[in-house]
């Protein structure tokens, strides 16, 4: 190759180079199977949720500040459009992720008592979210409660009849909830930290105590379940 044609390549390459470092190649939907709630970018782009039933909550973005994330009443996009469609507590969520339902029982074997549905405004429950991509918290209302939660608008009847996962809350009723991680922990992925019959959300302050207690519980449990 001539002097010139290689000085002229080496040009090309430093201008393709600095093309690149001022405009990076960003993070794409690839991941398309898994645990419903997996962070679909690769590279991944983990969040971890904090919410209750009333619609409070909190995200914070690979490892960054918690701020706010406020849960309403939404149509929920898998079932069909048109008056009386079923309305959901919809946390919209910052990034794609694998869609599908996690349904959450009290005790093994038992019926489940919470449902988490990650899905999009397409109403999709396989493979990748795409845009508006959602969870929909949906908890039961148990005989004996008084004031309905947010949360507690029903069982859709097309709950598990996509993509779906089971596990199980930690605590007793009145005072449970779950820490969801459809991968690993956060900040390697997602993780979903739901309070569902107990107080709302507490301050930021108090996270740290929330997250031990439940670890605590989910402990004790795994440990009575090996007995």
């Amino acid at each position: 190759m001539k002097p010139s044609r290689i000085s002229t390549c080496l040009r090309a390459a430093t201008i393709a180079g600095s093309l690149i470092a001022v405009f990076p190649m960003s993070a794409s939907a690839q991941v398309t199977t898994g645990a419903p709630g997996l962070s679909a970018l690769v590279p991944t782009g983990p969040f971890l949720v904090r919410f209750d039933e009333d619609g409070h909550a909190t995200v914070a973005i690979n490892g960054g500040p918690a701020s706010v994330l406020t849960g309403t009443l939404a149509p929920d996009p898998t079932l069909p459009a048109g008056a009386g469609q079923q309305l959901a507590l919809t946390f919209m969520l910052p990034e794609p992720v694998v869609a599908g339902d996690v349904s959450f029982a009290e005790v093994v074997g038992g019926a489940p008592s919470d449902w988490l549905r990650f899905t999009d405004n397409a109403g999709n429950l396989r493979g990748a979210t795409g845009a508006g991509t959602r969870m929909l918290f949906y908890s039961d209302f148990e005989q004996g409660e008084t004031g309905a939660s947010l949360a507690d608008t029903g069982f859709p009847a097309n709950l598990g009849s996509g993509n779906t996962f089971a596990q199980l809350e930690v605590g007793s009723e009145g005072d449970n909830g779950f820490d969801y991680r459809p991968g690993a922990a956060y900040p390697a992925n997602n993780e979903y930290i739901g309070i569902s019959d107990a107080a709302p959300v507490p301050e930021p302050e108090n996270y740290a105590l929330l997250l031990g207690g439940l670890g605590v519980l989910a402990v004790v449990a795994r440990r009575s379940k090996q007995r």
